[in-house]
């Protein structure tokens, strides 16, 4: 009996010690399975500075449990990324949907590795409330701001929405593509109606606390941001980054959003700032990305 109970105390040891060996391995599996370093990229952020001060927190913490360390390869444009993956300059890259399909495109050769799901990512189309305008159809015949060539939340999913509503986009709708001002210029009265993010009803606000304005159509829910890597990775290295970044969320994720909290006035801070309340996945599919390819295709976009 004494020695029956001695076993199931082992036994129960063992048990209890399998989450932590299992957390271990993930780590370690990164460091097996992976090189060193681990090219990275943001498709959100320009200049070699700027992407080693918004990723230099994340990097340090992924390298202090793996092992393996991170390299920062900049991009000159939001699109230069698929090209990077396409011929090898790097292995992991944080995208938009929109970025994503694009990269699939013309890559190719990519996989989803995890993600980040966020509350408040989403787009609107809002107008003048002087206007009276209730809803998309009543975009006819006015001028609207976009934001850059391509923004999943400034331009893609609000020109499709206005598409799939019957108007025309350039015929039926005048546009104009303002970029980062598509809110000021909103604000300062030069278009009647701008193509904006969840969050940029905050901004709004901020510009004119006064002024009026009314939202005539919202997205609902938007598919996810997503670290993509080249499959030349290798499965097993794919799979022990993602099982990494679930293990190790909490600290990972805190590093992740760290410039928001140290640089929050940087173009790098105010990147982060937009997934503070955010969690990482790892049950991102390709299919979760068709509503942002159909909506290249119906505004006659090239991927």
């Amino acid at each position: 009996m004494k020695r029956t109970i001695t076993l199931s105390a082992l036994s129960l040891a063992a048990l209890m010690a399998l989450p932590n060996l299992a957390a271990a391995s993930a780590a370690d599996d990164v460091a097996e399975y992976c090189d060193s370093p681990l090219r990275l990229a943001d498709t959100g952020i320009e200049g070699a500075e700027e992407l080693r001060r918004a990723f230099a927190p994340f990097a340090e913490e992924f390298s202090e449990l793996t092992g393996v360390d991170m390299e920062f390869f900049p991009l000159s444009d939001r699109t230069s990324a698929a090209n990077a993956l396409r011929y090898d300059s790097i292995d992991l890259v944080l995208a938009g949907p929109s970025e994503y399909v694009v990269m699939t495109a013309v890559s190719g050769n990519v996989s989803p590795s995890f993600g980040l799901e966020r509350d408040g990512y989403g787009a609107y189309i809002v107008a003048h409330s002087d206007l009276g305008m209730e809803s998309i159809e009543d975009l006819e015949g006015h001028h609207l701001a976009f934001g850059d060539v391509g923004s999943t939340t400034n331009h893609i999913t609000q020109g499709w929405m206005i598409e799939d509503a019957g108007l025309s986009l350039g015929d039926d709708v005048r546009y104009t593509h303002a970029g980062d001002a598509r809110v000021q210029t909103f604000v300062n009265g030069d278009v009647d109606a701008a193509a904006v993010g969840y969050r940029d009803v905050d901004i709004i606000e901020e510009y004119d606390p006064d002024l009026e304005y009314d939202i005539i159509a919202d997205s609902g829910t938007m598919p996810r941001d997503v670290f993509v890597a080249r499959d030349a990775l290798g499965e097993n290295c794919i799979r022990a980054i993602s099982e990494t970044a679930m293990q190790y969320e909490d600290q990972l994720f805190q590093a992740f959003v760290q410039p928001a909290a140290d640089e929050p006035d940087t173009d790098e801070g105010q990147e982060r700032s937009k997934y503070l309340g955010a969690t990482f996945v790892n049950d991102i599919t390709d299919d979760e990305y068709d509503m942002v390819r159909e909506a290249y295709e119906v505004l006659g976009l090239e991927l």
